[in-house]
């Protein structure tokens, strides 16, 4: 039948050699295909392997840099709150630490004509709550606080007060008061200055401690250009460049102002002396022979040099050199470059974290 169907399909009728070859042929095909579809599935089922180890990875990854990420954060916030704490901390301690010393100085400062120890004492007490703004809750006007009212930070002066006289904080203020009650102590002769007064709480409180201890000798300059910082001069005083205090409008208070401010406190007179202008223009040639306190608060390179080039050869003796803002570059700067220059070795002493003070030796 299969010979009579290929004679009737008009084809020559294949010999049982030559099927069994051909069969041959077919096996030898269909197993090199098996083969090749055998190694495809190899290849796919590495291929799928490896997508489950690098998901598996993926995903342990996610999961690591996960809890990188939460343990960091968690880091970040109690470093942050340590050092928060910290700085009330140390707030606390500096003024404890002080007390005693501060209350044996001013009984030795206690001329005929003072107030006297104790009520002296509570006038300055409650003068300085006041300036800094802590007796009335003061709240902040700085561009990272503003509205907020923080005891610790306006303690270490960290804000600006909107309207307290001063914005250095409680620890700078008594600071001031306990080296100027030394030098009156001790006797160091000289007026007292600052370079640098915003609304002039400092100064004010320095002409408070004077009047409380009954000099009636010296003089308290107060030195600024009473329309807020210098632009940065990027070629005299590379360190400034890129200082932004010249664009802050709350710093500029005029001199009208915080004349009005000593007048409000009963210690404006002729012992209050203004010095308006541009560091550089005024201080070479301010009226001054001595001084006993030269506090520096003009938180740029340039206004600190410029400070001390003209005015720390007048620094009696036994006075004391106040840097209020050692904390910032520019200034930290200009002080280390004055002292190397100069051969200073006196040592810095710290008040809060931000400000340091020096004695020039005898």
């Amino acid at each position: 039948m299969f010979q009579d169907a290929m004679q009737q399909s008009g084809r020559a009728p294949l010999t049982l050699e030559e099927a069994a070859r051909r069969f041959r042929h077919l096996g030898e095909e269909t197993g090199a295909l098996r083969v090749s579809l055998q190694a495809t599935e190899r290849e796919r089922q590495a291929a799928l392997e490896r997508a489950n180890v690098q998901a598996t990875l993926g995903r342990d990854l996610r999961q690591e840099m996960d809890g990188l990420r939460s343990s960091l954060t968690s880091e970040i916030h109690d470093a942050r709150d340590k050092l928060a704490w910290a700085m009330k901390t140390v707030e606390a301690q500096v003024l404890a630490s002080r007390a005693s010393l501060d209350g044996l100085v001013r009984s030795i400062a206690q001329p005929q004509g003072s107030i006297g120890g104790q009520a002296a004492t509570l006038y300055l007490d409650l003068l300085e709550l006041s300036l800094t703004g802590v007796l009335s809750d003061d709240v902040s006007i700085d561009p990272w606080t503003a509205g907020t009212y923080d005891p610790g930070r306006r303690a270490i002066g960290r804000d600006w007060p909107a309207t307290a006289c001063t914005m250095i904080g409680t620890a700078r203020m008594r600071n001031l008061r306990h080296l100027l009650e030394r030098a009156l102590a001790e006797d160091v002769p000289g007026d007292f200055i600052e370079t640098g007064v915003w609304r002039g709480g400092a100064c004010i409180y320095a002409r408070g401690i004077l009047a409380a201890h009954g000099d009636a000798t010296r003089r308290v300059f107060v030195a600024d250009s009473f329309r807020g910082l210098p632009e940065p001069d990027a070629e005299a005083f590379p360190a400034d460049v890129g200082d932004q205090h010249s664009t802050y409008q709350q710093l500029a208070i005029n001199q009208e102002q915080v004349a009005e401010n000593f007048r409000r406190y009963g210690l404006l007179d002729e012992r209050v002396v203004f010095l308006e202008g541009w560091f550089k223009d005024t201080l070479p040639t301010a009226p001054i022979e001595r001084l006993a306190v030269l506090r520096l608060d003009g938180d740029m390179y340039e206004s600190t040099i410029q400070a001390l080039d003209a005015l720390y050869d007048k620094v009696s003796p036994g006075g004391y050199v106040i840097v209020d803002d050692y904390i910032l570059g520019p200034c930290a700067r200009a002080i280390e470059d004055f002292r190397a220059a100069r051969g200073i070795t006196a040592s810095l002493e710290p008040v809060d974290g931000a400000a340091v003070w020096w004695q020039v030796p005898r």
